[in-house]
């Protein structure tokens, strides 16, 4: 089978780097280059992947590609996604989907019309301890699944994540979506509300850094989402996701990031973590390559990103009305 063509729009997400590693080691993959807004971090995420640097999103796109990962602030995934689908590229967006029901629904009309795949960044979907947690439910081994309570814990990131405008909200939208996800991935169920307490409580940068998100499944699944930024600055390590899944039959903890080395650093003054083994972002590149080589339905599509995102806008309208919100479908 002959090399897909491939490229990166923006580095202003930090999984960007973690992408362009994968598809500089597929052996199937041309990668063809990268775009950035950014001049010098563009030219420098090209130098340190040896491809091209285009400074204009649309040259990139005139190399006829068959595939795009678009890594660019929330705010601009419509825009990049309908460039990219009409110039005929499939699509691995980063998550959230959207910053809004509006824009999510023209991305889906959009690669609908051109008859491109879309895929959404949910690498938790790829990793070993989460789908060896999926088979033991899916085996029936914990019975029927009464709650799921989830963990989504990391550092406070910086620039535009700390932008509404840009971001779309704070930790509520950075960190629910993951687990929203993966609760109706278990459950096989579409949520029908959500009740959330969040706001800007630990870190004073003017966005929501905290916040619990319950919700209620269709089937009567109920869950929890603590979707906080709540690690300081020198907390050994950047990411966790805790689930612990409760059936009639047994209880089920996952803990996605126990593989780890703890380094002590004298020359920089720092203890740190070092996840090992498990790289679920390969296994979501290489799900992508598969979609853009066959053109088949990706395993974790568009409208999966759209069900996950419904979620934090309706914590955010529960937020606001300290009430119970039902999760508008689009």
């Amino acid at each position: 089978m002959k090399k897909v063509k491939m490229g990166i729009i923006s580095f202003e997400h930090m999984h960007a780097m973690a992408y362009a590693q994968a598809l500089m080691e597929a052996p199937q993959v041309e990668f063809v280059g990268i775009t950035d807004d950014d001049a010098f971090r563009g030219t420098e995420m090209a130098a340190h992947f040896k491809t091209t640097y285009y400074p204009d999103y649309k040259d990139l796109l005139k190399e006829e590609l068959d595939g795009v990962i678009i890594c660019t602030c929330n705010k601009l995934h419509k825009d990049m996604t309908i460039a990219a689908a009409e110039a005929g590229a499939h699509i691995l967006v980063e998550k959230p989907f959207a910053t809004n029901e509006e824009d999510a629904k023209a991305m889906l009309e959009v690669v609908e019309r051109n008859k491109v795949q879309i895929m959404t960044a949910f690498p938790m979907r790829f990793h070993p301890a989460i789908l060896a947690a999926k088979e033991a439910v899916d085996r029936g081994e914990l019975g029927e699944i009464l709650s799921i309570t989830g963990i989504n814990h990391g550092k406070i990131p910086s620039g535009w994540f700390l932008s509404r405008e840009l971001a779309g909200g704070g930790a509520v939208m950075d960190h629910t979506v993951h687990l929203a996800d993966l609760m109706r991935w278990f459950t096989n169920s579409e949520y029908a509300s959500v009740y959330c307490e969040s706001g800007e409580l630990l870190h004073n940068k003017g966005i929501d850094d905290c916040g619990i998100v319950t919700v209620e499944l269709d089937n009567g699944v109920f869950g929890t989402i603590d979707c906080s930024w709540g690690h300081h600055d020198n907390y050994t390590i950047w990411p966790e996701v805790y689930m612990e899944i409760v059936g009639t039959q047994g209880v089920l903890e996952v803990e996605a990031f126990k593989q780890i080395a703890r380094v002590f650093d004298v020359s920089a003054n720092v203890v740190e973590d070092m996840v090992w083994g498990s790289n679920a972002d390969d296994g979501l590149v290489q799900e992508f390559i598969r979609v853009v080589q066959t053109g088949d339905i990706p395993k974790v599509t568009g409208m999966d990103g759209v069900r996950a995102m419904e979620v934090a806008l309706a914590a955010y309208r529960s937020t606001n009305s300290h009430k119970v919100e039902p999760v508008i479908h689009i």
